[in-house]
């Protein structure tokens, strides 16, 4: 499953089984917006991984707007996701929100659950959104059959390495299995006396639910349904106790943060690193060693969840702006720009007709790792999508910290987390059907 080989034939892209639509090379496609007077749109953005992503967004709108003189897009970097995802949700509050943001994966029943989100199924229809955008994306957007969003930086963590330190270490390949991740760190921990001066494995931190529900997939199990959170079952807990014997053997620290655990990889103080996908080519090109890039390990099977975001459009705002946010939202989701989005930062192009491209396939033959996350996204889902996921990913985060600290057993963690989630839940969906 981990071949590095960049020809990708139609049955490899995510098993997708559809030949690539005429429809997707047409231009023209979708009609412009109305420019009478010219429409003005702000669009709220986060940047969750390391790396100047803020400077390439900003330039793709730069490039947006000259293309398209009715249209000024205002672009407005709003921090981590957490940070506008409340600044949205401000906005939608006092009745103006921004016409379009880029929210985690996770936060669509939220927005659906205030009424605020577009729906766009028809225009999607109409285009050629379902028949070239990869399947697995495109279900990260929809709710009760309906597409609320287009995917447009899916990304999971996967598994960064030291290729020299492996080498220096005589390990010839990356480990498969959750008990080959546990030698290989040991084999890559290096200690002088008490102490310590590089950590075999990392794992980013800031987002320790993201990584727990990967590793609860491979134990085959999606430790959420669309009304309760499955945190408490025997799946889960032996996740969280496997991630603890991690850190009581000395392998790899119990926290970390996002972007530190990422300069960490770079200035040759952690061996391997969890983190997303997205962050490749800052590393690729940062680091002063050869990166290698391989699958998150496996238990009983691989498994990851997908986090990025899509594109979403506001409900509250005039048919001129939707039809201006739609256009803006399928430009920035075409071929081109996905193909070019993916190669200058590493996060999964939403299209198989840009996996298919002369360009990315010229890409892949450069840079082969790239492929690897597109590989391992077949065995990937959505995370955490219920209601008041933001609160409910909390209660999770804090009982994997406090475990992994030494304070509470990970069993009792779990489900402490598990009836606070759905207690938090169970107050969501009755005020939503209140």
């Amino acid at each position: 499953m981990k071949s590095t080989k960049s020809d990708i034939s139609r049955r490899s892209v995510l098993a997708a089984g559809a030949a690539l639509p005429f429809t997707g090379l047409l231009s023209g496609l979708i009609r412009p917006a109305n420019a009478a007077g010219g429409v003005k749109l702000q669009f709220m953005y986060p940047v969750g991984v390391s790396g100047d992503i803020n400077k390439i967004i900003s330039g793709m709108i730069t490039d947006f707007n000259a293309q398209n003189p009715g249209i000024e897009v205002e672009a407005i970097y709003a921090g981590s996701y957490d940070n506008t995802e409340q600044k949205v949700i401000t906005s939608i509050g006092v009745g103006e929100p921004p016409a379009l943001w880029l929210p985690i994966n996770s936060a669509l029943q939220t927005f659906l659950g205030l009424d605020a989100l577009e729906d766009i199924t028809a225009q999607a229809k109409a285009d050629d959104i379902y028949q070239d955008f990869l399947p697995g994306f495109l279900d990260t957007c929809i709710s009760d059959d309906r597409l609320y969003g287009l995917p447009y930086q899916p990304s999971t963590p996967v598994l960064y390495f030291n290729k020299q330190a492996f080498k220096d270490a005589g390990i010839t390949k990356a480990p498969d299995t959750w008990d080959e991740l546990l030698e290989t760190a040991q084999a890559l921990t290096l200690r002088d006396g008490d102490t310590l001066k590089r950590w075999g494995l990392t794992f980013g931190g800031g987002w320790h639910d993201w990584i727990f529900e990967c590793f609860c997939r491979q134990n085959e199990l999606v430790p959420w349904t669309k009304d309760k959170v499955l945190f408490d079952r025997p799946e889960s807990v032996d996740a969280l106790e496997f991630w603890v014997k991690l850190v009581q053997s000395g392998v790899m620290p119990a926290a970390s943060t996002w972007q530190g655990s990422a300069n960490d990889f770079l200035a040759g103080q952690t061996a391997m690193l969890y983190h997303s996908t997205g962050s490749l080519t800052n590393l690729r090109t940062s680091a002063p060693f050869d990166v290698g890039v391989a699958f998150m390990p496996k238990n009983k099977t691989y498994g990851a969840a997908q986090g990025g975001g899509p594109l979403m459009i506001a409900k509250n705002q005039s048919d001129k702006q939707k039809e201006a946010s739609w256009t803006f939202a399928r430009w920035m989701t075409n071929t081109e720009n996905q193909a070019k989005w993916s190669k200058a930062t590493g996060y999964l192009a939403v299209r198989k007709s840009s996996w298919e491209s002369e360009d990315m396939q010229s890409y892949l033959q450069d840079v082969p790792e790239a492929k690897i996350a597109l590989d391992q996204a077949a065995y990937a889902g959505a995370f955490l999508q219920v209601p008041g996921y933001h609160r409910v990913r909390e209660f999770l985060k804090g009982a994997i910290d406090r475990t992994l600290a030494g304070e509470i057993k990970a069993d009792a963690a779990l489900a402490d987390a598990t009836k606070n989630a759905n207690r938090e839940i169970e107050r969501v969906l009755r005020r939503m059907k209140g």
